[in-house]
């Protein structure tokens, strides 16, 4: 293919904009996308009319809908230019379009199943900041999402067909409103064994948080947790409080253990905590009794990650229940329920902990590393039909196939990853681990469900991730750094390259011990949702401060050159940097004034990378960053 993919991790995702924003005006969108990360509705209704003819013209034959195709999104696009472009594109690439508006990600897939649809197209930039939006595509039957040929394949009709094509096409499809019937189906799906592992009333007393992160789970989670019968339900961050993803929602509790009782300005901020703090502490004294439990569901605003938060009467934190806690947590209630099959398997991805791999294999499941992604984990579970058990991977994915009957009754196994069939399955294990425990001694379990690792990922933000490409200058630079950073890790590790069969874009340093058992890893990939590139490290806790030090060599390897200078958001960064450096954290020196950047979201990624930190009520340079600003001054 002469073109570039277009998509990465799961579909294509950018700033969302209007063609005659500055980054977009004058270039083909497409060009736009690729050059500029923006999305244009121009944009989405070239990719939807493309994926469209695809997923018609590759729909097997005995689908029972073989020419319809579910269009559903999440609620960031307010206006509707991006959701009425996709459904107009779908219906002029000859589809029936059945429409269901705002849907979680999972309920889509599920409906799509359900009625023996040729696809879905899902509008959903799931856990990316509100001002972004994409595009995530599922192939019918059976919930898959298309892999890197797949990929390739669709990329190459976006790039062949002309966007006056696209505007000149007739429309011969139709186009219907589906909401109700598809809230219904994936209702009754989700209600059922063995897609929900809890009976009517065994939350009893139970308090329950949703926070749905202002997204496409509002009111529908409620509702089905609501029949669920338990002492009290509560919705957080709902529809209509805000932007998507924003307070509340999973992303601000990315790479927390817990929460402590004494993080105010946290708590205060998370609509989610706030709500279990408040809910916890009001029944402080039943719940140190054993009576039952306060958690909070919380989701990303497309609603496939969840995490499961769990207020500690006895410390006065929320433990903080991620994918990795949630899928060994899992494994363990199918064990004792006497549902792992014999020659079971599991998946997790190279984000995973190792800890979490070892507390599977103890279960006697057979470990399958795979990408970051969960299309990789609904590839393993379809590859190992039979034998697969459950998967996920950190960020809150998690994939445990379940039983469903489509339209004409036929019955089968459907693998979906489900942020709220995951909490409530979560649920269901948490309930299970208190049986004859005492209540301290399972908050201790449920603190540390398994011997946790380190777990480290820099990130260096605003890139031109085209660069970091195998054999690039980049590529090569990091590799280099990757060696010299693991020449400085204790215990006598043993470097050993290990590229990934299903992902060859992904720099992957495996580090054994001198008998060649795994003890870490450490590799350098590209985000396939955001501008950014992270450098991932993986190994024993004691090796945490080592670890990080090594990330750091690594990181200021590739961090100059990467930096995309097309984008605003590396001038206002270094706008940031320079405020600091010059205005000694004084009021107003965090301001960046450059025209297409969100000061908000500026500060928020440099101290995600790394470049600034919180000092007092100010920001301030850190080492990195003072090396950064450096380094950019001097180029």
């Amino acid at each position: 293919m002469s073109e570039p993919r277009l998509q990465g991790t799961d579909g294509v995702r950018g700033l969302a904009v209007s063609p005659d924003h500055p980054l977009a005006k004058g270039l083909d969108s497409r060009r736009a996308y690729i050059e500029r990360g923006v999305l244009t509705e121009v944009f989405a209704a070239h990719y939807a009319f493309a994926a469209s003819r695809w997923l018609l013209e590759n729909a097997p034959e005995d689908l029972i809908s073989p020419g319809a195709i579910v269009v559903a999104w999440d609620p960031r696009d307010t206006e509707g230019r991006f959701y009425g472009a996709v459904t107009r594109a779908v219906v002029r690439a000859g589809g029936h379009a059945l429409v269901t508006g705002i849907l979680p990600t999972p309920a889509a897939a599920v409906y799509m199943a359900g009625v023996g649809a040729a696809g879905a197209i899902v509008l959903t930039a799931s856990h990316n900041p509100p001002d972004q939006n994409g595009i995530k595509i599922f192939l019918g039957p059976g919930a898959m999402k298309p892999l890197p040929g797949d990929d390739d394949a669709l990329s190459a009709r976006i790039w062949d067909i002309p966007w006056a094509e696209v505007e000149g096409a007739f429309g011969s499809g139709e186009c219907s409103d589906t909401a109700s019937e598809a809230r219904a189906v994936y209702s009754g799906y989700i209600r059922e064994l063995p897609n929900c592992w809890l009976d009517e009333g065994e939350l009893a007393g139970w308090d329950i948080v949703l926070d749905t992160a202002r997204g496409a789970w509002s009111g529908l989670a409620r509702e089905i947790v609501e029949e669920l019968g338990p002492g009290r339900l509560i919705e957080a961050s709902r529809l209509g409080d805000g932007p998507v993803n924003e307070g509340g929602g999973v992303v601000a509790l990315e790479g927390r253990e817990a929460v402590s009782g004494d993080e105010e300005g946290l708590i205060q901020s998370h609509a989610g905590l706030r709500r279990l703090f408040e809910a916890g502490r009001a029944r402080a004294e039943n719940l140190r009794a054993g009576e039952s439990f306060a958690v909070c569901g919380v989701f990303d605003a497309d609603g496939d990650r969840a995490y499961t938060l769990v207020y500690d009467p006895f410390g006065d934190a929320a433990l903080v229940l991620g994918g990795d806690e949630a899928v060994v947590l899992q494994a363990r209630f199918l064990k004792s329920a006497g549902e792992l099959p014999g020659d079971g398997i599991a998946a997790l991805t190279i984000e995973s902990d190792a800890g979490a791999a070892g507390a599977l294999a103890e279960l006697g499941l057979r470990l399958v590393h795979t990408p970051v992604g969960d299309k990789w984990l609904l590839r393993a579970a379809a590859r190992n039909e039979g034998s697969f058990a459950l998967g996920g991977e950190e960020s809150g994915h998690t994939v445990v196939p379940g039983r469903f009957s489509d339209a004409y009754g036929h019955s089968r196994l459907l693998a979906v990853g489900d942020g709220l069939k995951s909490f409530l399955n979560t649920c269901a294990a948490i309930r299970l681990l208190a049986e004859g425990v005492e209540p301290r001694a399972a908050y201790e379990m449920l603190a540390a469900p398994f011997s946790r690792g380190a777990k480290i990922t820099l990130y260096a933000y605003h890139v031109d991730r085209r660069r970091f490409a195998p054999g690039s200058e980049i590529w090569e630079a990091a590799r280099s750094a990757l060696i010299e950073a693991a020449e400085s890790l204790p215990g006598g590790a043993v470097p050993r390259w290990s590229p990934l069969e299903d992902d060859p874009e992904v720099l992957y340093l495996a580090l054994d011990s001198p008998d060649g058992d795994p003890l870490a890893a450490m590799y350098v990939r590209n985000s396939g949702t955001e501008r950014k590139t992270g450098v991932v490290l993986r190994g024993p806790r004691r090796w945490g401060g080592d670890l990080l030090a090594a990330g750091e060599r690594v990181l200021r390897a590739i961090l100059v050159p990467l930096k995309d200078e097309n984008d605003p958001a590396v001038r206002a960064e270094e706008a940031l940097l320079l405020g600091l450096a010059e205005g000694a954290g004084a009021p107003g020196a965090e301001k960046a004034d450059v025209p297409g950047a969100e000061d908000e979201r500026i500060r928020k990624e440099a101290l995600r990378g790394g470049l600034i930190s919180l000092d007092g009520d100010g920001l301030a340079l850190t080492d990195l960053g003072r090396w950064y600003l450096k380094e950019r001054r001097g180029a």
